[in-house]
């Protein structure tokens, strides 16, 4: 399927991120609601995932990420469930405000933890850009939109994955370097 996407370079947004940085908020939603707003204007929108996302492209991008498919009924009760638990877990995506569709997406947990004095641990995945929108720093806005939600959050870490050839887009993104080596083990599950 061929889908015209408007794209534009971000402008300005490590600016933005400065400025909203000295302002304090509770809990993670209201810091993502926070953050999100100062991101409107432009082509894009910056918000949490929403229900009607399904219909705006949302599981067409998941499989340009991995092998992927998603029913409108799985979809719904995970959106369900993870609105939850939207202190600690959010989906956030990028619209085009030309098409209506969603273009990227980037999903973040933050982990409470006993160490660092209770401090917490701010984990992102599945950053995903639709093809035909790359290069245009949209995914690099949705990692210093994350980062800046850790810093804000009090998280002493932010941290994710990534592939070897991914390493220089992450620390560019938001300075993120290599730490550690990730393990990982993955289960088969039955259908």
């Amino acid at each position: 399927m061929n889908k015209a996407c408007v794209c534009s370079k971000v402008r300005n947004i490590s600016s933005s991120f400065h400025i909203l940085i000295m302002m304090s908020v509770e809990s993670c939603k209201s810091i993502t609601d926070e953050v999100l707003k100062g991101l409107s204007g432009g082509k894009h929108i910056y918000r949490t995932l929403e229900l009607g996302d399904y219909d705006k492209g949302f599981p067409e991008l998941l499989p340009q990420l991995t092998a992927s498919t998603l029913s409108r009924e799985v979809f719904a009760r995970q959106f369900h469930e993870l609105a939850k638990h939207q202190d600690l877990i959010q989906t956030l995506v990028c619209e085009d405000r030309g098409t209506g569709r969603v273009v990227g997406t980037i999903r973040f947990f933050v982990e409470p933890k006993y160490i660092h004095n209770g401090g917490s641990v701010l984990h992102f995945e599945d950053l995903v850009v639709d093809n035909a929108c790359r290069g245009h720093g949209i995914g690099t806005a949705l990692v210093k939109i994350v980062a800046l939600i850790s810093q804000k959050r009090g998280c002493y870490k932010c941290l994710a994955d990534a592939r070897k050839e991914l390493l220089p887009f992450y620390e560019k993104a938001a300075g993120l370097k290599p730490k550690e080596v990730s393990i990982a083990v993955y289960n088969e599950l039955p259908n």
